[in-house]
């Protein structure tokens, strides 16, 4: 007897397919921005190739935005050009006040102090309004290691010594494990390109002192060097952090 159902093999092939394909990335993350709660988000502290938490799949993440501003710029500490910053940031057509703020840090191999390694990036800070909702993603690029985590603070690896960082609302921190000749395992010259989704009312200019660059990944915590580095901003972000105690 002919097969009432002559289309199940196909829709079973169709099924099976589905299951097996790799899961959606989940995009643009809100980030906490009161006080009590936990700062920092994961977003793929494993460096797992299949994570999908705060990962968009293209730049900037979204539809609709437009590139207004597109920068690169060596990183140069004690006369030793370490690396280069490079930034994009896209502005929404149909708002003028939404901003996406794009950062890419590439890092070399040169020795820059005495230690004889070579610079290690593990956090990338950015200034935002503190009273702007900031919605984070990352795309891998040309990136090896993922982005670890993700919180509205000041504070970075191996900086505070409660579980979480007080909360900063003036700043964006991004976790990252940026090293050309990483001396305990896999290296990752590249960070992957760090996203800020954000209200700019009055615009977006760059300042002086707009990122922050820490490495401190140090057996000696008073060793760990930062560097601060023109980057874009929303205009009017205040000085100092906007934490509290």
């Amino acid at each position: 007897m002919k097969h009432p159902f002559p289309y199940r093999p196909l829709l079973l092939a169709a099924f099976a397919w589905t299951a097996a394909a790799p899961a959606m990335a989940a995009g643009y993350i809100t980030l906490p921005s009161t006080f009590g709660g936990d700062v920092l988000t994961a977003c793929n502290p494993t460096n797992d190739p299949a994570g999908t938490d705060c990962l968009v799949t293209s730049l900037p993440g979204e539809s609709g935005y437009a590139i207004v501003a597109s920068r690169s710029a060596p990183v140069i500490i004690n006369d030793v050009t370490i690396g280069t910053l490079s930034e994009k940031v896209w502005r929404l057509a149909s708002d003028p006040t939404q901003f996406i703020f794009g950062v890419q840090v590439q890092v070399n191999a040169e020795v820059w102090d005495s230690s004889g390694l070579s610079f290690n990036v593990n956090d990338i800070f950015r200034r935002t309004l503190p009273k702007q909702a900031v919605a984070i993603a990352y795309y891998w690029g040309d990136a090896t290691k993922a982005l670890l985590q993700s919180g509205r603070t000041s504070k970075g690896l191996n900086e505070y010594t409660n579980p979480q960082p007080r909360l900063a609302p003036t700043w964006a921190d991004f976790r990252v494990d940026v090293n050309a000749a990483d001396p305990d395992g896999m290296s990752s010259p590249n960070s992957p390109w760090l996203l800020v989704k954000t209200r700019a009312p009055l615009g977006a200019a760059l300042n002086s002192f707009g990122i922050r660059l820490l490495n401190s990944d140090v057996e000696d915590v008073t060793q760990a060097v930062d560097l601060y580095t023109s980057g874009y901003q929303p205009r009017g972000v205040p000085s100092g952090d906007g934490g509290g105690n």
